[in-house]
């Protein structure tokens, strides 16, 4: 003791419950302020308060199920055949039914950064289910143009659905009990047959190599898209379901990229296929009983 003086007092008091208290104090600052520093600045609740605050939005309750639309042209077609979809004052580019059933977003620029945006926004709103459809490009000829897919997986290098994925994880699933449900939807309805194809969600389109290509369709996906690893990543995230559906819409092989993107195996499948999809969005309000009726 008389070599360390009064510092061996001060080790002295470090002992017993003094030091368990002011450890586990320290602790808790150390761990709180740790988790706040990870915690997102800017959140789609805050952002939907600023719009609140400035008067930009009414009393909007978002529709549990919401059809996604990648394509303009599809987006176009939809409203122009179902001209009973009005737009929302809360959310720009959403389009609902007079009592709010059924939603449909679109045509809000291209990839999984705006995608991420608005479907957060809705998610906070009410909506609980979102189906996407869209077009894909069919890697080393494993698909026909025209062909109708479902996306059961999805590889995560757009740039965003990484973000809500734990570290580590690559890959994100669709939602396993609304792909059962569009499987039976699509057996009662007799619909043509859709294959399954993991996507490869990758936003530089002119960064697509033979060495991605040859990689990724080594590890199972058999085509490319934008944004449908975003659209799981943000359902299991946020708790909400989540399925894509594409029509293969150009190839790509090891020596050139075919686009067939305006051929009418593409277009009138892409609009049938976002006829039934929206179909399905309908009967999934009514089945759970969000809407007392389909004809209201």
């Amino acid at each position: 003791m008389t070599l360390l003086g009064p510092f061996g007092k001060v080790l002295s008091l470090l002992r017993g419950p003094f030091l368990k208290k002011y450890f586990l104090l320290a602790l808790t600052i150390f761990t709180s302020s740790f988790i706040h520093a990870k915690e997102p600045i800017v959140t789609a609740e805050k952002l939907l308060q600023y719009k609140i605050a400035a008067g930009h939005m009414d009393n909007f309750q978002a529709p549990e199920i919401v059809l996604v639309c990648y394509q303009r042209s599809t987006m176009k077609y939809l409203l122009e055949k179902y001209p009973e979809f009005r737009p929302s004052k809360a959310v720009t580019h959403f389009y609902t039914l007079e009592n709010g059933r059924v939603g449909i977003l679109g045509d809000w620029g291209v990839g999984a950064p705006g995608l991420a945006i608005k479907m957060e926004e809705l998610v906070v709103l009410g909506a609980k289910r979102f189906i996407a459809v869209g077009t894909a490009g069919g890697l080393l000829n494993t698909h026909k143009i025209g062909d109708f897919v479902f996306c059961p997986k999805a590889l995560a290098e757009d740039g965003v659905a990484h973000l809500y994925l734990p570290s580590g994880q690559s890959s994100i699933k669709a939602d396993q009990e609304m792909l059962t449900e569009w499987t039976t939807f699509a057996k009662d309805r007799a619909l043509p047959h859709f294959q399954p194809a993991m996507a490869w969600s990758f936003s530089a389109i002119f960064k697509e190599t033979v060495e991605d290509v040859l990689r990724v369709n080594n590890l199972g996906y058999s085509v490319v898209e934008m944004e449908a690893a975003t659209l799981y990543a943000i359902g299991k995230d946020k708790e909400v379901r989540t399925l894509s559906l594409f029509i293969i819409s150009d190839s790509i092989t090891q020596e050139n990229w075919t686009p067939h993107l305006r051929e009418p195996a593409v277009t009138e499948n892409l609009h049938q296929l976002a006829d039934w999809a929206l179909e399905f969005c309908k009967a999934d309000a009514l089945a759970n009983q969000q809407y007392p009726s389909l004809s209201d």
